[in-house]
């Protein structure tokens, strides 16, 4: 009885040519969506930083933008302009000043 029972678990059919593509294809088609999920991942973190480096240039253009624009608005003051003139001898009159403004 001991032996029947080891022999049992012993004794398999071999498997035929339609199941062993079957078994292949999916072994195969495994192993590709392992591959490709691993490599979507690696893109996918690769434009993660990109974006993170091109999030940082923007900021680093945006804060030299508003001190240029600061720059313009201390350069472009009237008491600027008047203190200028009074160096050089000028006198301002305030019937001629304009201020321009940016369309």
């Amino acid at each position: 009885m001991a032996q029947e029972a080891r022999n049992i678990g012993i004794l398999r059919r071999p498997l035929t040519s339609l199941e062993k593509i079957f078994y292949g294809t999916i072994v195969a088609t495994t192993v590709i969506v392992a591959i490709a999920t691993i490599f979507l991942q690696t893109q996918m973190l690769q434009v993660e930083r990109d974006l993170a480096h091109l999030n940082a240039q923007v900021e680093t253009k945006e804060t030299e933008i508003t001190e240029v624009k600061q720059q313009i608005n201390e350069l472009s003051r009237q008491d600027r302009f008047r203190k200028i003139a009074e160096e050089q001898g000028m006198t301002v009159k305030n019937d001629n000043l304009v201020t321009a403004e940016k369309p």
